[in-house]
């Protein structure tokens, strides 16, 4: 077991997930985790969905591919590096998130995610459409939200008397109204962003946030596959520890040089339990390229 796992180790080293390493050397923070939803949306119903890792990272993914000015290369570059962090964050959901809210999370953006990459398209609605050249990435934004915001509406209106809306379309639209309305409301704050290179950096940005704050809990999660009660399934597990180890090394590296907020393991594992107390702790370090007055949390 010790030379297979360390055989396992060397190769998954050499496997590393170079593409996701450089979106994530955009993150100097967690800023991202609180910016990409702004309370100032208002909610469609009083019945808010629950956010989870992938769901986040898959919408603001999905409206990077809708906006019209952006050079392919740079949309085929951001989906190798959010298949190689999907395949991370997956393992951290499996095993922490494991209410029944944030599984139907995971699992709706795990069912979009294949439409998105390969087919450009989301909820059946092609995001590359000739139409939307030439138009500003306001429009898109808002087209995007308007889109959601029907079928959120759609199946609420349905969901007592129609056995064909999944549950996952709500969730999924849920999530692409508030997301592409808060990218919206920061268009209207900053100017920079009305250019569409500066609005594809500044989401490129809060995506790397919103990806390393969730691996903040790859070590917990490597030693709870390595403690799997299940005797039989013990070797699997060792070894997909083993395995998420050796491409994660490089992320632990950037995360152990880097001054994190204090918060205990269960706060971790929830991508909006760190968006509460982020917005207490970070805006005072937001001007500055670290978090001074937070405790350093031991990642390996």
């Amino acid at each position: 077991m010790f030379h297979s796992i360390t055989h396992l180790l060397d190769k998954c080293e050499k496997k590393e997930p170079h593409n996701l390493i450089k979106l994530l050397e955009k993150s100097t923070g967690f800023n991202g985790v609180v910016e990409f939803d702004n309370d100032q949306v208002p909610p469609l119903y009083t019945e808010e969905t629950n956010n989870c890792w992938s769901l986040v990272v898959v919408t603001l993914t999905t409206i990077v591919i809708a906006l019209p000015n952006i050079a392919n290369g740079r949309v085929k570059g951001l989906l190798v590096s959010m298949r190689e962090g999907l395949q991370i964050v997956r393992h951290i959901e499996k095993c922490l998130n494991t209410d029944v809210e944030l599984v139907k999370a995971r699992k709706a953006a795990r069912c979009v995610w294949t439409e998105v990459e390969v087919y450009r398209k989301w909820l059946q609605i092609d995001l590359q459409m000739k139409e939307r050249k030439g138009k500003k990435s306001k429009e898109i934004l808002r087209w995007l939200g308007d889109e959601a915001a029907k079928t959120v509406i759609e199946f609420k209106s349905n969901e007592k008397s129609s056995i064909d809306h999944s549950p996952y379309k709500f969730i999924l639209a849920s999530s692409m109204y508030r997301i592409s309305q808060t990218i919206s409301f920061q268009c209207n704050e900053q100017e920079t962003l009305s250019n569409d290179e500066e609005l594809l950096e500044w989401i490129s940005t809060i995506i790397a946030d919103v990806l390393l704050a969730c691996f903040t809990n790859i070590s917990r999660v490597i030693k709870m596959k390595c403690h799997h009660d299940v005797l039989e399934k013990k070797g699997d597990s060792i070894r997909n520890a083993a395995h998420l180890l050796g491409k994660s090394k490089r992320i632990l590296k950037i995360l152990k040089a880097r001054q994190l907020p204090n918060f205990d393991l269960d706060t971790m594992k929830y991508i909006d339990k760190w968006r509460v107390l982020l917005r207490s702790e970070l805006p005072s370090a937001s001007s500055s390229s670290g978090c001074n007055d937070c405790l350093l949390v031991n990642i390996m």
